[in-house]
């Protein structure tokens, strides 16, 4: 007799990030390869990716993984460009934010997928509770990022958002954050995202709690790529589950460009080297005081790459302020992160969580600033082990960066905290445990079924 042939069951997973965001795309892409790399017998995964236009797009689908193009049409050249995002609002347009909330909803109805993945997108967290069968949701996120962990555990220091506080000296600014009660922090105008509440509630949201950020962003199962220690002594909930850090590893066929090679290579033994990168999410100001203040230092003991995303500033910019100084370089292309911060003896970059993580595994000490309330406790979290210094960003400027770069590369204290916290964090392997953490939820989901909804109104 032959053996009875069991037909492998596919599961239909679409992924839902700000395509526009490097560190988005590229965690969801890692994901997603993680999930069909482990895939149990008897299954098959199809990854759809819903995009509004993204430089991304190619590399999707060039990793076998599908595009499904979602209304509003956006240009695809960077968070800042496509959201327009204001003080408070990641997206700064009220109508922008209901094409997008419209987008979403008719594009799940149309696959009506097996589980939705999303990162720090509330579009996705909302658009799969208002179709019916709700989608069951699995986020993935930097933090754990629940109102009672969040009030109470991860704001170390006192928001950026209050300018005068960020003057005075750290620990009185830790001081006073300790006993600032835990409702108004979670109070704080950004948590709120007016516009895209708005959005829900002009698409068709009536039932349920839906108050801030942390209810937009709820699911089902959120992992959490970020490094366990942070969070020893933190009580977590259940269904928050931290798998670990996860980044873009370096390819075997990826190269150093030249004249990275030659601006890095060391002339003398008090030779520093600096690498400067804002991500894709950056502000064009606060890229271009970074470059003032490297572009001050000396040229002999001081070597700078700097990249300089098209999304955020012309590199024209950035060539007017460095001239002709041949121990920097600046340059918009594609390089090789990892390769390039493991010739790095400091990193000055924002507090984007994919940018920190890739520093610390190379044991790059960092310079950096945050843009928003994640970014700060991300560079907190490496502030308070010792591997790096924040600058709030209200006080970013030439003289403080020099400032910092200058304390950094006089205390090797900084260097040694930083190879320190990078071995540890290279012991985890974040895809495989986040990958193996979503397969346990979609099997139990299959088996038992598991999500919630709340159906808008046909």
């Amino acid at each position: 007799m032959n053996p009875v042939q069991t037909a492998e069951k596919q599961i239909t997973i679409v992924i839902s990030v700000l395509l526009q965001d490097a560190g988005e795309a590229t965690r969801s892409l890692e994901i997603m390869k993680g999930i069909r790399e482990t895939a149990p017998d008897g299954y098959t995964i199809r990854g759809v990716f819903f995009s509004h236009g993204s430089k991304f797009d190619e590399k999707i689908l060039e990793n076998g993984f599908d595009i499904q193009r979602v209304t509003p049409d956006l240009e695809g050249k960077g968070f800042r460009n496509d959201l327009q995002p204001s003080a408070n609002n990641f997206v700064g347009d009220p109508l922008l934010a209901v094409e997008l909330l419209k987008g979403e909803i008719a594009a799940l109805k149309t696959w009506k997928p097996d589980f939705i993945l999303y990162g720090f997108w509330p579009f996705a967290g909302l658009a799969r509770r208002m179709i019916s069968p709700a989608v069951p949701g699995i986020c993935f996120l930097p933090l754990p990022l629940e109102p009672s962990v969040y009030g109470s555990h991860l704001m170390t220091d006192v928001p950026d958002q209050i300018k005068p506080l960020t003057f005075l000296p750290a620990g009185l600014r830790r001081g006073i954050v300790r006993v600032i009660p835990a409702r108004l922090i979670l109070k704080a105008p950004i948590m709120r995202q007016t516009n895209i509440l708005n959005a829900a509630a002009a698409c068709g949201w009536s039932v349920g709690q839906l108050a801030n950020l942390f209810d937009m962003l709820k699911a089902d199962l959120t992992v959490i790529n970020d490094f366990s220690d942070f969070y020893n002594g933190v009580p977590i909930p259940k269904n928050y589950i931290i798998t670990g850090p996860l980044y873009a590893p370096s390819k075997t066929s990826e190269i150093v460009d030249p004249e990275i090679e030659t601006v890095f290579e060391k002339k003398n033994k008090d030779q520093v080297n600096i690498f400067c990168t804002m991500g894709s999410s950056g502000k064009k100001e606060c890229l271009l005081e970074a470059v003032k203040a490297i572009s001050a230092l000396p040229e002999t003991n001081y070597h700078a790459v700097i990249l300089v995303p098209e999304a955020i500033c012309p590199i024209t910019d950035v060539l007017q302020i460095i001239k002709d100084k041949s121990n920097i370089y600046a340059t918009n292309k594609f390089i090789p992160i990892t390769l390039v911060n493991a010739r790095a003896d400091i990193t000055i970059c924002h507090g984007g969580q994919g940018t920190i993580q890739t520093a610390l595994v190379s044991g790059s000490p960092i310079v950096g600033f945050a843009m928003q309330p994640e970014q700060q406790i991300n560079l907190d979290h490496i502030v308070l082990r010792g591997a790096g210094i924040r600058i709030p960003a209200p006080r970013w400027s030439k003289r403080n960066i020099i400032s910092a770069i200058h304390t950094v590369t006089s205390d090797n204290n900084y260097r040694e905290n930083a190879v320190q916290l990078g071995k540890m964090m290279a012991k985890v392997n974040g895809k495989r445990e986040t990958a193996k953490t979503i397969w346990e939820f979609m099997e139990n989901s299959l088996e038992h079924g598991k999500g919630e909804g709340n159906c808008v109104k046909e």
